[in-house]
């Protein structure tokens, strides 16, 4: 079997789209009813569009491909349409991460409602991971996350130097790669802004990390900012109360919908907003605690053990 292209030459990118596609839509169902299988659930928005008897189950994580159509190839949001959403709407079961991301989707795209089902996610397994010694010895804010435009970590930046010109002791840290896509990629602007802040020295980017130095980035952090413009879940969330974290998160999409009271909400449009959030988590150390406190509440409603369950029951009766 060839590897998966992930470079950037176009025409590599459509070959693999379209390889990709021939072994989702015609060599998955047939493999799949050879092993006697009767139900094929694909954790993608993509299932096969010719069902073979198969039960087809697919999970709809958002409507970006709806919301931000200029953020994907040609090829594949063509694809996506023609493909993509008529196979999804003859799946038995769409599963949703918030209802958030149902509504989102339902606004652009008829799908029977009956069918769709909102099962939450939870935070990957950090339990058996070895965290490390404080990697910086200044107290930082932490952001993970791709450097996507939906992040908002331009403004977050903007925020950062409100904020740090009260406490020039305090660092921003950002992790996550820069997309392969140029349409996603933030990169520059992010670049951009601090060199116009002057933030080179106080904003520290670590690109990917796996998932012990992630871990470590997590636990020695003072706080998680999170000023996404738009999310079908927010995973990072439950990353931040597994750590326990206070969060300051923008009050947008899904983001309410799964912090609900653990979070200190601002505006994602208004940078001094966020600052003034950041200063009364420095200022007010009770209510830091009291925001750790209830992140560790609320992050016992999520667990994959629990989401596993509840698919389980949901296949079970489609």
């Amino acid at each position: 079997h060839l590897p998966v292209y992930r470079g950037i030459n176009p025409f590599l990118k459509i070959i693999e789209h379209l390889r990709f596609f021939w072994w989702k839509q015609i060599q998955l169902p047939i493999m799949a009813r050879r092993k006697g299988v009767t139900h094929l659930f694909c954790s993608d928005f993509f299932v096969p569009y010719f069902k073979m008897g198969l039960k087809t189950i697919a999970v709809l994580h958002d409507a970006f491909f709806w919301q931000s159509p200029e953020h994907y190839h040609p090829v594949w949001l063509n694809l996506f349409h023609l493909i993509g959403v008529p196979a999804a709407k003859k799946a038995d079961l769409l599963i949703v991460p918030t209802e958030y991301a149902k509504k989102s989707i339902l606004e652009h795209e008829h799908f029977d409602q009956q069918k769709m089902k909102v099962v939450w996610e939870a935070a990957k397994n950090f339990h058996q991971i070895v965290i490390g010694s404080r990697p910086i010895n200044e107290p930082y804010f932490l952001h993970v996350g791709v450097l996507e435009k939906r992040k908002n970590l331009v403004r977050l930046i903007q925020a950062f130097a409100q904020f740090h010109a009260l406490h020039p002791n305090f660092k921003l840290v950002l992790v996550g790669n820069t997309p392969v896509k140029k349409h996603l990629n933030d990169s520059s602007a992010i670049n951009d802004a601090i060199d116009a802040l002057s933030l080179q020295d106080s904003v520290i980017q670590l690109g990917y990390l796996e998932e012990n130095a992630l871990a470590t980035m997590y636990t020695h952090a003072f706080a998680y900012t999170l000023p996404s413009l738009n999310e079908g879940f927010g995973l990072p969330i439950l990353e931040a109360f597994h750590f326990q974290l206070p969060l300051l998160c923008a009050n947008s999409s899904a983001l309410s919908e799964v912090a609900r009271d653990a979070a200190i909400y601002f505006d994602p449009y208004q940078p001094s907003e966020l600052a003034a959030a950041m200063l009364r988590l420095v200022d007010d150390p009770e209510l830091r605690d009291s925001f750790i406190r209830k992140g560790q509440i609320r992050q016992k409603d999520f667990s994959w053990h629990k989401s596993a369950n509840e698919i389980y029951e949901l296949v079970s009766h489609c």
